[in-house]
């Protein structure tokens, strides 16, 4: 491991105790007699009966690539020995297991940091999806060291054609420490699937995500109401005292949330931590087919003026049909035929038609060829759009450049053999 990683090691480990009541003595603390003050004047603030079910929890928030996966694989291996104690005070109830609760798409990360980064059976682990979640039995579930699942097995609505699907809410366990991957994509308290993590029972819980706050501020109040942390993770104390008080730049309200932070967040950067080189942003101008520039002039220009008179007269447009017609001059820009569709159905339409893709494949020629004699292999090529990246695969074949695809719908299966054929 990293420096930066034993770090974040030892962070977990001196904050994740059953005696750690830093937030709870915060919420105490003098410094914060205005929010409590503050909150007893809202008549909504009254008091709320004890919540058996809370739990604790931390907030592992370091950049994307600084190793938060293996950190906490390194994190579980080392209370093992506190996951078994937990169990067997109720064997019948408990799990000694973390489970893990990832988006699809990263559930084969953990299993090959697993692999990678331990011996065998050093972390002994299941994994809750698909067919194979229905061969677990309960014993197997209480006394493994990690249980892999993912955000579509929580919940009777995670799986819209089969909504009753066995899934991990109907298990009952009260688990020793829950791990949420990715905890930005759970922010909305109102959806079914962040009710049912949030009735799951542990005594831990560890969020993990390179962007603990990604619009606004009660983003980083999702995350707080995922750790049940007393009195922090009621609504009203966000919604009528901290953040009507940042909003405003209150000195008070600023120290209060910097401490609480302090207290259960640990968040690093990449350039501070590992002196990457600068990155280098290229920002290349690439002219549309004469073909099809007097099209793409109509088009910005229809635009232009419908939105244009719009806000100058004042009058309400509708904002999803100015953001689709956004979507389609970006398409356009990609391929013509995203927004003349008719192009698709003609036998000979070209992919030398979009002059981002005529330079892509000039520049991969001279990227692949190598520099100096040191040849390059490897190249990743981006898109928010799968159909564009269909005909960017029809121009590379014609140039006998070889590739696979990864995108977000396909199965665990076909993504890993195409990471490896990668």
């Amino acid at each position: 491991m990293k420096p930066h990683q034993i770090s974040a090691l030892n962070f977990l480990l001196k904050n994740e105790d059953s005696e750690n009541n830093k937030p709870e003595a915060l919420w105490y603390h003098h410094d914060n007699a205005w929010l409590r003050n503050y909150c007893e004047k809202d008549s909504n603030s009254s008091a709320k009966e004890p919540n058996h079910n809370r739990s604790q929890g931390l907030i592992l928030a370091d950049d994307m690539g600084l190793g938060k996966t293996l950190t906490t694989l390194a994190f579980i291996l080392a209370t093992s020995d506190n996951a078994r104690n937990f169990q067997q005070a109720d064997p019948n109830k408990r799990s000694a297991a973390t489970l893990v609760i990832c988006p699809l798409a990263t559930l084969s990360n953990w299993k090959n940091e697993i692999d990678l980064h331990f011996r065998d059976h050093a972390i002994p682990h299941e994994v809750f999806h698909g067919d194979n979640r229905k061969s677990l039995t309960s014993e197997d579930l209480q006394s493994t060291m990690l249980i892999l699942t993912t955000y579509e097995m929580i919940g009777t609505s995670g799986n819209k054609k089969h909504p009753n699907q066995h899934n991990i809410g109907a298990l009952d366990l009260f688990w020793f420490r829950i791990v949420l991957d990715e905890a930005h994509l759970i922010r909305n308290a109102a959806t079914h699937r962040t009710q049912s993590i949030q009735n799951l029972q542990c005594q831990f819980v560890l969020c993990l995500t390179g962007t603990p706050v990604q619009n606004r501020l009660t983003d980083l109040q999702s995350l707080i109401t995922l750790l049940k942390i007393h009195s922090w993770d009621e609504e009203w104390v966000w919604r009528s005292c901290l953040v009507p008080r940042m909003n405003v730049g209150a000195r008070e309200a600023i120290k209060t949330l910097s401490q609480l932070m302090e207290a259960v967040c640990l968040r690093r950067t990449k350039d501070v931590l590992l002196n990457f080189p600068e990155k280098v942003e290229k920002f290349i101008l690439v002219k549309i087919s004469s073909e099809w520039e007097e099209i793409s002039k109509d088009l910005h220009q229809t635009f232009i003026q419908y939105f244009g008179r719009l806000r100058t007269a004042g009058e309400r447009w509708d904002s999803s049909e100015f953001f689709r017609q956004l979507t389609m001059l970006r398409q356009f820009c990609n391929h013509p035929l995203f927004a003349r569709s008719e192009i698709l159905h003609q036998p000979k339409w070209r992919w030398q038609d979009s002059g981002k893709i005529v330079h892509l494949v000039d520049n991969l020629k001279v990227f692949l060829g190598g520099v100096c004699g040191i040849e390059r292999t490897k190249e990743v090529v981006f898109s928010s759009f799968t159909g564009f990246l269909g005909i960017i695969e029809r121009a590379l074949q014609e140039n006998g450049i070889g590739l696979t695809w990864l995108t977000g719908d396909q199965i665990i299966k076909k993504r890993d053999e195409n990471l490896n054929q990668f």
